[in-house]
């Protein structure tokens, strides 16, 4: 098993760090800034007893989600892996997100601010639907025409759609060994926008 460490900043900030077999985890759903970042996974560290350069390949959650959140989290893996010149890996948020649930066949839904959400449909390993910008009334009807699947949710949209709710150590682990085998250099690692940045958005643009 390679050393490794994955982050999601997509909602709020969490960080998973492998090293020698042991997981070391932290999170923050209330901020996904740089601040606190950089002292997660500074802690995280000192707790293994490790530093950056003992680990061999460098995971973030790419999105869609948070526009701030996305572009600080992988700038800073993107420095890691430039400056140490180690590969990295991407995992889209909606497929991370579906980790959460034990069933093979989920549609994973996150939120996008102002009633609009991302949504996305898997079947095992394979993308039915990739992801996708909606507003919570089609997603509700998206959701009810495909009722042989279940649903995962991020925390925001716990309340509104009935599924498993959010993500955890785990789901970071199974996302991190699923794609860790899919290299990248830091040039090739993007973020997955779906929706216009607000400044952006014309009329009848979600």
């Amino acid at each position: 098993m390679k050393n490794y460490l994955m982050i999601d900043t997509a909602e709020g900030t969490r960080a998973l760090l492998m090293l020698g077999g042991e997981k070391y985890y932290d999170e923050n759903l209330s901020n996904a800034g740089s601040e606190t970042l950089m002292p997660m996974i500074d802690g995280l560290l000192k707790k293994a007893g490790a530093n950056l350069g003992d680990i061999d390949i460098f995971g973030a959650c790419v999105g869609p989600g948070s526009f701030t959140g996305l572009r600080i989290g992988l700038t800073t893996i993107k420095t890691f892996c430039y400056t140490l010149n180690k590969p990295c890996f991407g995992v889209n948020n909606l497929r991370l997100n579906s980790y959460n649930n034990n069933s093979g066949k989920v549609i994973s839904v996150a939120d996008a601010g102002n009633k609009v959400c991302y949504i996305a449909r898997f079947d095992g390993d394979a993308t039915l639907d990739p992801a996708m910008c909606m507003t919570l009334d089609d997603a509700l009807v998206f959701v009810k025409k495909h009722s042989d699947f279940s649903v995962s949710t991020d925390n925001k949209l716990a309340g509104i759609f009935s599924g498993t709710v959010g993500v955890t150590a785990r789901e970071l682990a199974i996302a991190a060994e699923k794609f860790m085998g899919k290299e990248l250099s830091y040039k090739e690692l993007q973020p997955l926008y779906i929706r216009k940045a607000q400044p952006e958005r014309g009329e009848g643009d979600l």
